[in-house]
């Protein structure tokens, strides 16, 4: 589905009223923004699919850096996880500069889909 579904303002985390992007069964499924010029980065908050399959987001990574090679950026802290009974997490990312933002779901034949990323500036 349209990458840009997951910054387009809209946190309605229902895929079926077209507001998430989806990346269906990859490994390592990437998302990730192009911030057009490097930020310090103080969190970034997610908001998953609550319509179905909350639990596929778990673990993610988070990687923030210079790089267009989004793999080769750290990470913000190492797997995360989110509560699925919950629409939305923020991780905290100060210290971290970067122009590009990823999002990454480690492991074979994983289906991604963001219903929003925001991402916050100090």
């Amino acid at each position: 589905m349209v990458a840009g579904l997951a910054v387009d303002g809209n946190t309605d985390t229902d895929y079926y009223h077209d507001s998430c992007q989806h990346n269906e069964g990859e490994s390592n499924p990437m998302w990730w923004v192009d911030l057009g010029q490097s930020f310090s980065i103080n969190r970034v908050v997610i908001f998953n699919r609550m319509d179905y399959g909350p639990e596929r987001l778990n673990p993610f990574n988070i990687h923030i850096g210079n790089s267009y090679q989004v793999t080769l950026n750290p990470k913000c802290g190492g797997d995360h996880y989110i509560d699925v009974s919950q629409p939305s997490i923020s991780i905290s990312c100060q210290g971290m500069t970067g122009r590009y933002v990823g999002v990454r779901l480690p492991g074979t034949y994983r289906s991604l889909t963001l219903c929003e990323v925001q991402v916050y500036s100090n």
